[in-house]
């Protein structure tokens, strides 16, 4: 990945998390590290882009108004990524997931094993929230699947799964381009991953 995008990447998970330590710890860095990456962002655009403080960071006003700019390459590189896993077969890469907590407890840890077992290397992200904050999630690309009840929006592609007395829906931004894979047993189908 290029250094000037994990810098970007760095400079929008400190701001969402308004501490470098649990960006730090997100992004697999050190501290210091990630101190470093934004220090560097500011000596090369010349500006502040975050205020320091005993209890944490957040953005300044340059830093609010760089920060659209930031996400906006860091979501095309995001994409780009996508197209080429999609080229090459989907070997390797990240796929964010939102999800509320019932789903991530009683659905998430059997449906990501099974998909594993087709796609050891690929790593997961799960993004907790409602319902309205998961499709909003999905329709602005930050995740790529989420668990949603119905009625969603027109723009996304729902799948029902279920099994007994357990049932949802998982929805995935059909405009983007994804696909999903899924796996069937008996008249049960379960959805392992919409991109």
């Amino acid at each position: 990945m290029d250094t000037n995008l994990q810098k970007y990447l760095a400079l929008m998970k400190t701001a969402q998390c308004a501490s470098f330590t649990k960006a730090a710890e997100a992004l697999s860095y050190s501290q210091s590290g990630i101190s470093r990456m934004i220090q560097d962002l500011e000596t090369q655009w010349q500006v502040s882009l975050l205020e320091r403080s005993r209890t944490g960071v957040r953005l300044t006003s340059d830093g609010l108004a760089l920060l659209p700019y930031v996400q906006e390459v860091c979501d095309a590189y995001d994409r780009l990524q996508r197209q080429v896993d999609a080229l090459n077969g989907l070997q390797s890469g990240l796929i964010r997931i939102g999800t509320f907590s019932s789903a991530a407890t009683h659905w998430l840890p059997n449906i990501i094993r099974e998909f594993q077992k087709d796609y050891p290397n690929i790593d997961y992200e799960l993004l907790l929230g409602d319902y309205t904050e998961i499709e909003t999630w999905i329709l602005e690309g930050r995740v790529d699947c989420g668990f949603l009840r119905l009625p969603t929006n027109s723009q996304l592609e729902t799948i029902f799964f279920g099994r007994r007395s357990a049932a949802g829906h998982c929805a995935h931004n059909a405009s983007a381009g994804g696909r999903t894979l899924y796996s069937r047993a008996g008249a049960v189908q379960r959805t392992l991953f919409a991109a």
